[in-house]
């Protein structure tokens, strides 16, 4: 199969599936899922490779938010199946990248690797939330004993 084939393969699949695909500007799918904007990046010169994007989920506001980030993307990568959850200038990005080398196949898997791609961004957030908790002084403040 060609890239336009796979294309038009997987725009029918995430149709049937319930999606509502669209191609941009690139040539990449577009489409959403409980409402976050999710995109298969296409490549001509390797069409067995597959990559799902879940862009720009956690933006990154400070220089200390970014070392955070960091550890918490290394935790979700680690914790999360297929999933790599990584940062950017100034965003924080899921992505799912696997060979498939029978196109066909993406049916069979579209939908696992999109609930992966939110289970990555899930744990990111989790343990951001978790580290955050940590850093807050006491209700109480602290002791002077």
């Amino acid at each position: 199969m060609n890239e336009e084939q796979i294309q038009a393969l997987y725009m029918e699949t995430l149709a049937e599936e319930g999606y509502r695909p669209k191609m941009d500007e690139d040539g990449d799918i577009v489409f959403k899922s409980e409402g976050k904007t999710l995109y298969i990046r296409m490549y001509p010169d390797d069409t067995e490779y597959l990559q799902l994007v879940l862009p720009n989920f956690w933006k990154i506001e400070s220089e200390e938010e970014r070392e955070l980030a960091n550890i918490a993307a290394n935790y979700a990568t680690r914790v999360t199946k297929v999933a790599k959850v990584f940062t950017t200038k100034a965003n924080t990005c899921a992505s799912i990248e696997m060979f498939l080398p029978v196109p066909e196949q993406f049916a069979k898997v579209i939908n696992r690797c999109v609930c992966a791609l939110r289970n990555g961004a899930e744990h990111f957030a989790e343990k951001m939330q978790e580290m955050e908790q940590e850093d807050e002084p006491s209700e109480f403040g602290e002791s002077e004993d």
